[in-house]
């Protein structure tokens, strides 16, 4: 049983498990298709790691949380009569827990600290999760691009490598000074 624990830590921690590319990328076409279709986001839950991390061994648990999501649709309409100003103490507070994970964003990279930057400026300004999202996702994608475009066109030998640039140009100068 310890052994078990041990290896569900060590799993969680190494952040990789067996058969990852086909869970996200099924997880990535469910978002898709559902959202083509007009339903809400189709998606895993993170209640599924969180029943590994506690210690659960089978499918069970993950059928009990279920069982748990589909009694919370009933609960729905009592939930929605909760005013806003009741709710924003919790969402303050769940944003304060969130800000532990600021510090590993790599602040030297000022592509992904602007990235990040942006997405968490614009959750609080939107009034929306998703918006500040997008908005990370795309000064993500549009702050990468022109590195994505210069692999792309030294794969096709249209560019030089900056290194090979420099090594022909010491070589022209006369190589590196000795000192």
């Amino acid at each position: 049983m310890k052994q078990k624990q041990d290896y569900q830590v060590t799993l969680i921690n190494k952040r990789d498990f067996a058969g990852q590319y086909f869970a996200f990328m099924s997880d990535a076409s469910t978002i898709v298709i559902g959202s083509l279709l007009g339903t809400s986001p189709v998606t895993v839950f993170i209640e599924s790691s969180t029943g590994i991390r506690e210690g659960g061994r089978t499918g069970l648990t993950a059928i009990t949380v279920a069982v748990y999501f589909f009694l919370a649709m009933f609960f729905t309409p009592l939930l929605a009569s909760i005013p806003a100003w009741a709710v924003g103490p919790l969402l303050i507070l769940v944003g304060v827990m969130m800000m532990k994970s600021v510090t590993e964003i790599n602040w030297e990279d000022m592509r992904e600290a602007i990235s990040a930057f942006v997405t968490m400026i614009l959750m609080p300004l939107t009034y929306s999760v998703a918006y500040g999202l997008i908005g990370g996702i795309g000064s993500y994608v549009v702050l990468h691009l022109w590195d994505w475009g210069e692999e792309g066109l030294v794969k096709l030998g249209f560019l030089k490598r900056k290194v090979e640039e420099e090594e022909e140009e010491e070589e022209e100068v006369g190589g590196e000074f000795d000192i």
